[in-house]
């Protein structure tokens, strides 16, 4: 009986001693990637590592066959490796700034607890035996959706240690966390530039007009032109009021007749208006008027008239590029010598058609009534003409008239009938 006993005993030690080494030798060798896993390995552990795979974790992974046996069998040397490969795992796999937490599903894998032995040792069997999951979103997927995020004005130093992950933050996996923004300096304020604002300009201008009845002439009427040359000063409109303005100007010419020649004359002109808006397509304006002509040759003054002018205007568009512009004024004039005294009524409409930004021309019909004051004299005085206006750059523009002019007077010998073409070019040669 002894003998059996013994027996029995020796065959076991020997058959054990088998199974110890070849469970060593299996561990030593470890199984490679590219083999299957044996079956025996728990199939939730064995998604979570194939899912974490994804992830930019080393070549090389910790060995797969010490889940084949028994967990209590494992060594703390084993638990240690796992870890470490755990650990260089995550650090890959998380950013650099360390602005996201782990997704959910890879806690577990990236993020183990620290084991002891005892402890761990039950957490691990613990792990081995939880149900199958459905596969988390993969590290790939996290990482593009952090490339949307705002990046900050400034890259800050990443710190001496992760920020802790709240439980919300990794419940949730996609929440990203910002740094906050470093305090930057204020920009140097720079002052602003004081727009030129002018109060006043001058302005010259150069002209020629031609008529086929030069002094109005009813019995022998003479064709001749004048070519008149001038310069003027001008205030700009200054704001009295929100829709109230006023302005001035001095005026001089020197009027030069082509043929006519021994009756060349000189104007000066003074001129002070108040300007009223009275709504968004009319206005008004009173102004006040001083002119005076001297003969060229001797530089005798002839004429000396202050007038009083109430003028009111409107501009109806009817299209995008036709508009309707009317005028009417009235005119007290008191001249010296007094014979040239008189109240004027004119009346002027002008239909302008736009065909490009700089270029205009129209139709327009005046027309004069003349009461002197000091005789016994009225005239009448139409005039049917076109026009056109070119605007050649912001500083000079070009005008060209051409009609005709009919009309008489109660004293016989004046006739105002002919035509005539006049051609102005302004151009400004300053402002102050």
């Amino acid at each position: 009986m002894l003998f059996w006993i013994l027996l029995v005993s020796s065959g076991g030690n020997w058959c054990c001693i088998g199974l110890h080494d070849a469970w060593a030798t299996n561990l030593k060798t470890g199984v490679s990637q590219d083999q299957p896993v044996p079956k025996i390995i728990t199939r939730p552990l064995a998604e979570k590592i194939q899912h974490s795979s994804e992830s930019p974790i080393p070549s090389n992974p910790a060995p797969l066959t010490i889940a084949t046996a028994d967990p209590n069998q494992a060594s703390t040397e084993e638990l240690e490796t796992i870890q470490q490969r755990q650990d260089s795992a995550q650090r890959e796999v998380q950013p650099s700034d360390n602005s996201q937490g782990a997704p959910e599903g890879m806690e577990q894998i990236l993020n183990p607890p620290q084991m002891n032995q005892p402890e761990g040792l039950e957490r691990f069997r613990l792990l081995l035996q939880e149900p199958r999951q459905p596969p988390p979103e993969s590290s790939k997927d996290n990482e593009l959706g952090l490339r949307v995020r705002p990046r900050p004005l400034k890259q800050l130093p990443p710190p001496s240690k992760p920020p802790p992950e709240s439980s919300k933050d990794n419940e949730l996996g996609l929440r990203v966390r910002l740094r906050p923004l470093e305090q930057l300096p204020l920009p140097p304020t720079e002052k602003p530039v004081v727009q030129f604002k002018p109060i006043g300009y001058l302005r010259a201008n150069v002209g020629y007009f031609q008529t086929s009845n030069i002094f109005s002439a009813n019995d022998r009427p003479i064709e001749d032109g004048l070519i008149f040359s001038g310069l003027t000063l001008a205030s700009a409109y200054f704001p009295l009021g929100p829709k109230t303005y006023i302005n001035g100007s001095i005026n001089g010419n020197l009027i030069r007749y082509v043929d006519q020649s021994k009756y060349d004359y000189n104007q000066l002109r003074f001129n002070l208006g108040l300007y009223q808006q009275l709504s968004q397509r009319m206005y008004g304006e009173i102004s006040w008027s001083n002119q005076q002509l001297f003969f060229a040759d001797q530089g005798d003054r002839f004429l000396n008239e202050n007038a009083l002018r109430l003028s009111l205007g409107r501009r109806d568009p009817l299209t995008q590029r036709l508009a309707l512009d009317t005028l009417y004024e009235l005119s007290v004039n008191f001249a010296d010598p007094q014979s040239r005294s008189r109240v004027v009524n004119s009346f002027w409409v002008s239909l302008s058609y736009y065909l490009q930004k700089p270029l205009n021309i129209g139709l327009d019909y005046q027309v004069n009534l003349s009461d002197f004051t000091q005789r016994d004299r009225e005239d009448q005085f139409h005039r049917l003409f076109g026009h056109l206006n070119y605007r050649i750059s912001n500083s000079s523009n070009l005008n060209l008239q051409t009609g005709f002019t009919l009309g008489g007077s109660t004293t016989p010998n004046i006739d105002f009938s002919g035509w005539f073409l006049s051609v102005n070019y302004n151009v400004e040669l300053g402002r102050f």
